[in-house]
């Protein structure tokens, strides 16, 4: 496929105090992803040529000022350099405020790409959040960040390994607040979020399972009342609207049952009972995909391993994923195949 013909997949080089160079050097050794895409690597140059001598290997970077000019060719990664760190702004293993502040302006940078059309998806590496907050940001993750840039409503982080695939209602809330956000207006918005981004990459009628917050669903509400009047009539509703969707189940099955082959998607009403699930049955291949935004973005599913970076330990699997589903979605409009 020639180079003009081929996606561009921009990826964001996260925080460089932090595994991301590492990893996205590693999983651009894969020769396969240069037939598929144009990687652009949105960074600092300076990080990225570290995380080469790392991970020893013969691969070379080269500067593009913008993804038009990316060749697309294996041992070459093409770099949009911002240029916005200095070699004492980077002390590998540890919070900086200059890392943080970099790692969020990687993001819009690529979002800016993807909106004025020059990508065609974005991939992005982990961030800190401690590094973001005293770098200025307030937004608590990629995804917030996200949507306030791009004016997104109605957003959600799926999460996916394999064939278990789990939208969250909730995501970076405590416990207590996240369990005030089980409303049924929510949960409605976010069954039909999931059953239209399904629609997008070719599941004609998805079927959603809903999970319940109360442990063995609410025992008819003995342990909790969501279930009746919360969890149950947003679904519900969403059958009246044509919608696949069933439940609430209790969450020690329902993913279980996902797995098998019941499910195409899980909706887990907050952040760590769809993340437990994904990452025990499949951690290093477990992706993050966006919902709702006005481009594909997928992400790799964990953080910055400040303990093992600058240790050439880390392991590339969850990033070659996250690039493979961003080139499916792209090319095929599918999840998976």
């Amino acid at each position: 496929m020639a180079a003009s013909e081929r996606p561009t997949i921009a990826i964001t080089m996260g925080d460089a105090c932090g595994i991301g160079p590492e990893i996205i050097v590693k999983a651009l050794a894969d020769p396969s992803f240069y037939r598929l895409c144009r990687p652009v690597v949105v960074g600092d140059g300076s990080a990225m040529r570290a995380a080469l001598k790392l991970a020893g290997t013969k691969a070379t970077l080269r500067a593009v000022s913008s993804p038009a000019e990316a060749r697309g060719e294996p041992g070459l990664i093409d770099i949009n350099d911002l240029k916005n760190l200095q070699p004492e702004d980077i002390t590998v293993g540890e919070v900086s405020a200059a890392c943080g502040r970099a790692s969020m302006e990687y993001i819009e940078r690529a979002a800016r790409l993807a909106m004025a059309g020059e990508a065609a998806a974005i991939v992005t590496a982990p961030i800190n959040k401690e590094a973001t907050r005293i770098g200025g940001y307030g937004d608590v993750g990629h995804l917030e960040f996200l949507a306030r840039l791009t004016g997104a409503a109605n957003y959600a982080t799926m999460l996916v390994s394999g064939e278990l695939r789990v939208v969250h209602l909730t995501t970076h809330y405590s416990l207590a607040e996240a369990c005030r956000l089980v409303t049924k207006d929510r949960i409605l918005g976010k069954i039909r979020l999931t059953h239209d981004s399904f629609n997008k990459w070719g599941f004609e009628r998805p079927r959603i399972g809903v999970a319940a917050l109360n442990p063995h669903g609410g025992e008819a509400g003995q342990f909790g009342r969501e279930e009746i009047e919360q969890i149950a009539p947003a679904v519900q509703q969403a059958q009246a609207f044509g919608i696949d969707a069933r439940g609430p189940y209790p969450a020690d099955s329902i993913f279980n049952r996902a797995i098998a082959g019941e499910f195409d998607a899980v909706l887990a009403m907050y952040h760590d009972q769809g993340h437990i699930a994904v990452k025990v049955h499949g951690f290093e291949q477990s992706v993050s995909v966006a919902l709702g935004l006005p481009f594909i973005r997928t992400s790799v599913d964990h953080g910055t391993a400040f303990d093992i970076a600058g240790k050439g330990l880390a392991k590339a699997e969850s990033m070659a994923e996250a690039i493979r589903v961003a080139i499916s979605l792209v090319q095929r409009g599918r999840l998976h195949g």
